[in-house]
């Protein structure tokens, strides 16, 4: 078992697409905190508030840029399926994420953008893992 997940790694973590899946994931973060901020500095919303809407939002762009370029290459269900598959499994990173987001601020007075980026960090990996076996994996 242990060397079937280290083969894994070995040939789905290291390679081209993780290359792909860690750009789209950096626009996603230049999202999530570019709203994170607007919307909390700019239009006076609570920043819990703020980063539901801003990583709602990033989740979205992220899933458009992911299926377009980062797995075009995999003959894919219909649209709708993966983009419940793919929110299914952010789920797991926008509850991660807020958790952080929200502990670190509140708990230790952290700055609520630099908290954001730290929950943010917490899920990429896992979000890879997952949309790679089941979201965008490839149809028989």
């Amino acid at each position: 078992m242990i060397h079937r997940i280290l083969e894994y790694f070995k040939k789905s973590i290291f390679n081209p697409r993780m290359i792909k899946f860690s750009m789209v994931g950096a626009s996603g973060v230049a999202v999530n905190m570019g709203l994170l901020y607007g919307l909390t500095e700019y239009m006076n919303f609570h920043y819990m508030l703020s980063s539901v809407i801003a990583i709602e939002i990033s989740i979205i762009t992220n899933f458009v840029l992911n299926d377009l370029w980062t797995w075009n290459d995999r003959a894919k269900q219909i649209w709708i399926k993966r983009i419940i598959k793919y929110h299914f499994v952010s789920l797991g990173a926008l509850i991660a994420n807020w958790l952080v987001l929200v502990g670190l601020t509140e708990g230790f007075g952290l700055y609520y953008m630099l908290s954001n980026l730290i929950g943010i960090c917490m899920g990429m990996i896992i979000n890879y893992i997952l949309n790679d076996l089941w979201t965008f994996r490839e149809q028989d």
